[in-house]
């Protein structure tokens, strides 16, 4: 009950700062604030085999950007978080989009220069560098191809190592009508060495290259360039998007430092902020915030939606999740401060 009670709330907050000139009376009382929007994909026929999740329209995304920038600063993400250190700028916000997909430069690039606003990439390596992609581009690949049922058969004919709960069996048939839930098993439950190598197993027998959905889906060396000519900002996101709070503090070393070490050193990218990959709490640790501090970076974002103001962590930074569900209002009532306000008096409705 409780819960339903927030969210009417929530509904009811922002519609009325999205309709109405009360967001203004909001932006004026609330703290100064960056709100920092999260994407993967802007849709393509590249993404295509991907999850709606992550994707959004051009027409979606340019509403959104287009509202905010109507009425607030848009900003890079290590801009946007300096200026509030240094107590410049109030209503700030920022795009942001991870992995370094090919439709972030055919297809976002005009849409942002047409809205007019700076955008943030966070770029893996290895896709730039060895042509690979990580085993979740491959699983959604054969999920298009194979349908989850004969996919799930497959994955259990193939692996060597019995799951060892219930919940994972449960997971196996349930896969065959939510295939949210069983990725989240095979990112947590499974052992990644064999869930790797059995995903990697099915692809190559399915037919697939590597190199060649590395190539349809991410970014290329130009690719990079042509961002950065264009101002945007070009952030670290490790070498090849593990979960980090998986990994020993040597591993995980290796993939945030060196991952950032490959983009400066042979792309010429700046590197000054950085994404965790998956960015929900429990996909890093305190090891991984060391990790990139010690690697250089300023601040660091995850995925949790709220605003960041001067007194946020800078290797918590929230970020506010969209794709073409998106709902205008409920970012609004965030970039214009009202849940800041709410936030102050301990209830937060952002999630």
């Amino acid at each position: 009950m409780k819960h339903k009670l927030k969210m009417l709330l929530r509904e009811l907050v922002a519609r009325a700062v999205y309709h109405t000139p009360l967001w203004r009376l909001c932006d004026l009382l609330a703290p100064r604030r960056l709100v920092i929007l999260a994407g993967h994909c802007v849709e393509a026929p590249s993404n295509d085999f991907l999850p709606p999740e992550m994707k959004i329209r051009e027409e979606t995304l340019e509403e959104i950007l287009g509202w905010l920038n109507r009425r607030f600063e848009g900003v890079r993400v290590a801009d946007g978080w300096r200026r509030l250190g240094e107590g410049g700028g109030k209503s700030l916000f920022a795009l942001s989009m991870d992995d370094g997909y090919r439709d972030n430069v055919t297809h976002l690039l005009p849409l942002a220069e047409r809205v007019g606003v700076p955008v943030t990439v966070y770029l893996e390596s290895r896709p730039l560098d060895e042509q690979r992609v990580n085993w979740t581009h491959k699983f959604f690949w054969l999920v298009e191809r194979l349908g989850v049922e004969e996919l799930g058969i497959r994955y259990a004919d193939e692996t060597e190592v019995e799951p060892d709960n219930v919940r994972t069996h449960q997971v196996l048939a349930e896969g065959v009508e939510v295939v949210y839930r069983w990725k989240r098993a095979l990112k947590y439950d499974f052992d990644p060495l064999e869930r790797d190598r059995v995903i990697d197993s099915i692809f190559t027998a399915e037919g697939g290259d590597e190199a060649a959905l590395c190539e349809e889906l991410y970014m290329d060396a130009d690719g990079v360039t042509a961002l950065a000519e264009a101002g945007w900002e070009l952030g670290g996101h490790t070498i090849s998007h593990h979960v980090l709070s998986g990994l020993g503090e040597e591993a995980q070393r290796e993939e945030v430092q060196g991952g950032r070490q490959v983009l400066m050193d042979r792309h010429g990218v700046g590197c000054e902020s950085f994404a965790y990959p998956f960015g929900r709490r429990w996909d890093y640790n305190e090891t991984s915030v060391e990790v990139a501090r010690d690697a250089g970076f300023e601040c660091a974002v995850q995925t949790h939606a709220g605003a960041c103001t001067r007194t946020s962590d800078a290797f918590h930074l929230s970020r506010w999740m969209i794709d073409d569900e998106a709902a205008l209002h409920l970012i609004a009532a965030e970039a214009c401060g009202a849940f800041e306000l709410f936030r102050r008096v301990g209830l937060d409705l952002s999630e």
